[in-house]
């Protein structure tokens, strides 16, 4: 009887200790997660960590500030755009000026004042300095009024040219002008190049009719110059 109570109390002892060092022993041959696995355990798991950058940090994070890897976004936080520029909005074509001075348009006074050139040419010529001295006397005696002279020309050449030489005619009208003794202050000049035709036709006789320079009267309406 005592043997068999020797030999069980031996047995326990024996358990006791073997359990107590399987206690003591670390595992061997595990694998972490990785850190962008979002399962629980593993010693290697990222803890994700809210960041604030900038005014209102904890909102939002400012453009162009890169994340960097394992970094994590606080509740609410949303990662926005990096390093991107918003392209400025395109530009719409600058209108050209139909009231310089302000006010209502007046081109039916002048109209019958129109002045035309020869191809390719601006010249103003002889035929028409007449039209042009019925438009200085109507300027002198209403000294209210201004004046914007458009440089016009027929389709032919290229756009760039015919902008120029619509130019080149404005300011050649100008200048007669300036010198029969109306203000210079009082005249303004743009080119419409070929873009507004008299005559929509394709032959000489459209043609002659387009290369021309008109008047648009501000302040100064009276009955048409004849």
């Amino acid at each position: 009887m005592k043997r068999l109570l020797t030999v069980g109390w031996t047995g326990i002892l024996a358990g006791a200790l073997m359990l107590g060092a399987g206690c003591k022993t670390k595992p061997k041959n595990l694998t972490a997660f990785p850190a962008s696995d979002t399962r629980g355990g593993g010693a290697e798991l990222a803890t994700a960590r809210p960041i604030g950058i900038g005014p209102g940090a904890g909102t939002g994070i400012g453009t162009g500030t890169p994340l960097g890897p394992g970094v994590g976004l606080g509740p609410g936080a949303t990662a926005g755009p990096t390093d991107i520029t918003t392209p400025a909005e395109p530009k719409d074509n600058v209108p050209l000026p139909e009231d310089p001075f302000g006010g209502p348009e007046d081109r039916e006074t002048l109209r019958s004042s129109t002045v035309y050139f020869d191809f390719d040419k601006s010249t103003v010529k002889k035929s028409e300095q007449g039209k042009l001295s019925a438009v200085a006397d109507h300027m002198k005696t209403h000294p209210q009024a201004k004046l914007q002279v458009e440089g016009h020309c027929d389709e032919r050449g290229t756009e760039g040219y015919n902008l120029a030489l619509g130019e080149r005619r404005a300011l050649a009208v100008r200048e007669v002008l300036i010198g029969l003794g109306v203000s210079a202050a009082n005249i303004t000049t743009v080119t419409l190049g070929e873009s507004r035709p008299a005559d929509p036709g394709h032959d000489d006789s459209a043609w002659s009719k387009n290369r021309r320079a008109e008047f648009v009267l501000f302040g100064g309406s009276a009955a048409p110059v004849r």
